[in-house]
């Protein structure tokens, strides 16, 4: 384990013992401060007593975990996990039947609520609060019916605390303190929940970027951490603005797309590309496969493998047609046909299929990955473990499928055709398949501008930069002559995460033939973001 040593931004932050919010550019090492901070609290707290660090992907969570625990250090009851998974655990499942009758473990969670369940509530909520709960006798129907919303999980876990005194004294007795990262993309429930678990008496520290917020579309709400900056009786506000990651020169582009006035940092060269490729996508899938190749031989840009190198793009769409000119092997991200249902049997599914292919490589982790909703429902598992691991030496497609429904039932989960219809056709797609499968070294990562949040890459090739590819524009009135660009904000904190993804090399990419909402091929002009006067001089 290499050694951490902090700036004296970080270090400011570590030493501070009370209610806090952090706000943390790209590259700027919050999550070794949130781990400094939980391995200083936690060896002073009773070994009944723990810390809440709450997470946007269980990905995340798993590697925080990871770090809190080196060196054998004991992190006593601390939860590790994203917030939906602390409300089902931690108070949906013990306290709900205390508010509602029932049982709660019985319930099937849902991603997508659909019909008849989505006709029991008044109103299409995006995130519904407690309040919307108390005023809309519709979510305790869908209850009653059998089903967990996964949307609602924050506001009911918040109806919980505000009705129950179990409940209440319960997490004041297990946990001190309470972390939440991605602050930015929190919705108003998740907010609520938070200044809840202050109020009971927990410290608290959030973390988060406004300028990565881009899950506006999901219910996140930016303005919800700027509002935790603004409290300056509740919250001392640390910032940490050192990008270890990215060249100077990709903070300087990136920086400069959301502030025109960006005081710029050194730079003794400049590593953001503009490029125009004649053609389609396809024919520029074509053209970078020769660049890349051509590289990786020479070792270029600090990238020793293909894996180094990720692929960039607003659509999904754009994508598909980019890999078809592709002549070097690569991973494609997106969502599955298993994804797409939303149940948390398929969600079961999903993680049988990326343990048996490698992407989740043991057991344990796929317990630990798997069955946060599940509560193990009284199963041994011993018993699950060996059926599990069984899994890897099957072949044949019906009895893959067999040894899925057993574990489904097992875990008194409900399949149907739906969910043996969507692993049959991943099992036929290579594409689709080698998303859970263990990386390959060999392979170029290729995915959507809102997957790549999170991760990092030697190099980056930035693609969608036309005119009506990227930002969202509208055709309002008749008038070609105004563009309207109705999501703008949330566009430009997409771009500038696609750029700072990017450590040593940044490559913005137009074609020069778009393809319209018709199909058809049509010269394109450039993006919204390849005519800001302010980035002039700062690309190659």
């Amino acid at each position: 384990m290499s050694m951490f040593r902090p700036t004296p931004e970080q270090k400011s932050a570590i030493d501070y013992d009370y209610t806090m919010v952090i706000t943390a550019c790209p590259g700027s090492g919050k999550t070794a401060v949130m781990k400094e901070k939980i391995r200083k609290i936690t060896p002073n707290l009773p070994s009944h007593k723990g810390v809440i660090a709450i997470t946007f992907t269980k990905k995340a969570s798993q590697e925080l975990k990871h770090r809190c625990n080196e060196n054998a250090h004991d992190t006593k009851q601390s939860f590790f996990g994203t917030i939906d998974s602390f409300c089902v655990k931690e108070l949906i499942m013990p306290f709900l039947s205390r508010l509602w009758g029932g049982k709660p473990a019985d319930c099937t969670i849902v991603k997508r609520l659909e019909s008849p369940y989505s006709h029991f509530i008044k109103e299409e909520y995006r995130s519904p609060t407690a309040t919307d709960i108390v005023n809309d006798d519709g979510f305790r129907r869908i209850y009653e019916a059998g089903v967990l919303w996964m949307n609602s999980f924050a506001a009911l876990a918040l109806l919980i605390l505000n009705s129950s005194e179990s409940a209440r004294r319960y997490v004041k007795a297990r946990y001190s303190h309470v972390f939440i990262d991605e602050y930015q993309d929190s919705s108003l429930a998740q907010h609520e929940l938070f200044i809840k678990l202050l109020d009971l008496g927990l410290v608290g520290a959030a973390v988060g970027d406004i300028s990565q917020s881009i899950y506006e579309f999901r219910g996140g709400n930016p303005a919800l951490l700027r509002a935790l900056v603004d409290d300056t009786d509740r919250f001392k506000h640390f910032e940490i603005t050192i990008n270890h990651r990215c060249h100077p020169s990709i903070i300087n582009y990136a920086s400069r797309v959301l502030d025109s006035d960006f005081r710029l940092i050194d730079s003794d060269e400049i590593r953001v590309f503009r490029r125009v490729v004649k053609g389609s996508l396809k024919d520029a899938g074509s053209v970078i496969s020769g660049w890349l190749s051509d590289w990786l031989n020479k070792g270029s840009w600090g990238i020793e493998k293909a894996s180094d190198v990720a692929i960039l793009a607003k659509r999904e769409n754009s994508l598909k047609l980019l890999m078809q000119g592709l002549d070097l092997d690569y991973r494609v991200y997106f969502d599955s046909p298993l994804d797409a249902i939303g149940t948390e049997c398929s969600a079961l599914y999903s993680r049988l299929l990326a343990f048996k292919f490698g992407a989740i490589p043991t057991v344990q982790d796929l317990i630990d990955d798997q069955f946060e909703f599940v509560g193990q429902k009284g199963v041994s598992i011993p018993a699950l473990r060996k059926k599990i691991i069984g899994l890897r030496a099957i072949e044949d497609v019906d009895r893959i499928l067999t040894e899925f429904n057993d574990l489904s039932v097992l875990l008194d989960m409900e399949s149907d055709e739906r969910i043996k219809d969507a692993v049959r056709d991943i099992l036929a797609n290579e594409t689709i398949r080698k998303q859970f499968m263990a990386v390959d070294d060999n392979e170029l990562q290729v995915m959507t501008l809102h997957k790549s949040k999170g991760l990092e890459f030697k190099l980056v090739f930035h693609f969608d930069l036309e005119e009506w590819s990227f930002p969202f524009r509208q055709f309002v009135q008749g008038d070609w002559d105004n563009p309207v660009y109705p999501n703008l904000s949330q566009d430009e904190n997409l771009h500038y995460v696609g750029i700072t993804r990017a450590e040593n090399f940044c490559c913005l990419i137009r074609v020069t033939l778009r393809q319209n909402a018709q199909g058809n091929f049509v010269q394109s002009q450039p993006s919204y973001f390849l005519s800001l006067p302010q980035l002039e001089g700062f690309y190659s």
